[in-house]
């Protein structure tokens, strides 16, 4: 008898639980529909103030759709290299149609102070097709300006099939610089993607600890950057969210797969020159282009 008294009031007992959770469930669900929130909570932004980290730019919530971008190398024509005939301050030489190299007879100068759209429009200025690329940066530790090429109006970050790299003396003069360009983009599926939103890419960059408390972001902007290459040398293009903090500061996100690119700006930087390097090393011994280019690429390779 005892026996069936303990039976019946573990039973009694699951009825009751099952019943205040199935309470629960639709408790939520119907919270969830409504669109209520939990009051304790809590959310990114309240994260981001708490640690003291600010937003100091816009942030869409506009639906972006986009794809992986391929592209190769681009072969400069003749007609487009005929740019180059009539300019009096600049030496050229072309490297198999898709590597160029430009010194200043006289070098340019260019402004300590300079803001992002003097020096673009100073560089684009002097430079074949220039409306393809985008002012990128100065980069002090290798005193080089960097303009990446842009495929559908975005930047692509970080290519050396896409780049111009301007080389600057101790005055900040232009002595010379290196072109190189990818050719027409196509999509690499005909099927677009929803793009995660800008605060999903600081979202990943604050639990991955690349954000810290004080930090400031100040810019995200969409670009693309390299996936893989394809054996038939072309490259997939990936769209990607590029985050600034402090300005100085620069993180990609992969905005389809939202994964942190790994990337360093001076890293790339070396190993771009060191592969104009391996070019410039095809031209004539006697070549005096050859020369004057390769002391001052060495020397910023090795300061590194």
């Amino acid at each position: 008898m005892q026996w069936k008294q303990i039976k019946m009031l573990f039973i009694l007992c699951f009825l009751v639980l099952n019943v205040y959770l199935l309470f629960m469930f639709f408790n939520k669900q119907e919270e969830s529909d409504f669109g209520y929130e939990n009051p304790d909570e809590v959310t990114l932004e309240q994260e981001l103030e708490s640690e003291d980290i600010t937003i100091s730019t816009d942030l869409s919530q506009k639906e972006i759709n986009e794809s992986y971008i391929t592209a190769g190398k681009k072969t400069f024509t003749d007609k487009e290299l005929d740019y180059f005939s009539p300019l009096e301050n600049q030496n050229v030489e072309i490297l198999n149609q898709t590597f160029i190299i430009s010194r200043f007879k006289e070098p340019v100068s260019v402004p300590d102070d300079a803001k992002k759209n003097t020096i673009s429009q100073l560089v684009k200025s002097k430079i074949l097709l220039p409306d393809n690329y985008t002012f990128g940066s100065w980069n002090k530790s290798m005193n080089t300006l960097v303009f990446f090429q842009k495929k559908k109006d975005h930047p692509i970050y970080y290519n050396q099939s896409g780049i111009i790299i301007v080389y600057l003396n101790d005055d900040n003069e232009m002595m010379f610089y290196t072109q190189t360009m990818l050719g027409k983009a196509a999509p690499s599926t005909n099927k677009k993607k929803t793009l995660i939103k800008q605060m999903d890419a600081i979202k990943v960059l604050y639990e991955g600890n690349k954000i810290w408390p004080g930090d400031d972001i100040t810019d995200v902007k969409l670009g693309f950057h390299t996936r893989f290459p394809l054996p038939n040398g072309k490259q997939v293009f990936a769209p990607t969210w590029i985050v600034s903090v402090n300005e100085d500061k620069h993180f990609s996100v992969n905005a389809l797969e939202n994964l942190v690119v790994q990337n360093d700006e001076t890293s790339f930087l070396v190993d771009a020159v060191a592969a104009s390097i391996e070019k410039v090393k095809n031209l004539p011994d006697d070549n005096d282009m050859k020369k004057y280019v390769l002391k001052h690429m060495n020397e910023r390779v090795n300061r590194q």
